[in-house]
């Protein structure tokens, strides 16, 4: 899907242990536009991040510069884990 500067990209993460959804004892989510700027929340600390149900989280990144963002979210504890991705913004030509 493409993006473009001044979208709101919501990422997600759903942590497991054993096979059912569990919280992390730690939920940390980074990412870093493309200047380089690495951001981080960590859930019940930044309101940014929002727990949907057992085990699952997301975060909305403002998107403000054309470029690759890449993100991370980090488990830690009862459901520990990773996982990163990254996706592409088309910067605005208006």
């Amino acid at each position: 899907m493409p993006y473009i500067v001044g979208d709101r990209i919501r990422v997600s993460a759903t942590f497991e242990a054993a096979g059912l959804r569990t919280d992390p004892t730690t939920v940390v989510f980074k990412f870093k536009g493309p200047a380089g700027t690495i951001t981080t929340w960590t859930f019940g600390v930044d309101g940014q991040l929002v727990k949907d149900a057992v085990g699952v989280y997301r975060g909305d990144i403002d998107v403000t510069a054309g470029g690759t963002w890449s993100f991370r979210w980090e488990g830690t504890g009862a459901a520990q884990g990773a996982a990163q991705d990254s996706f592409t913004v088309t910067a605005a030509n208006l």
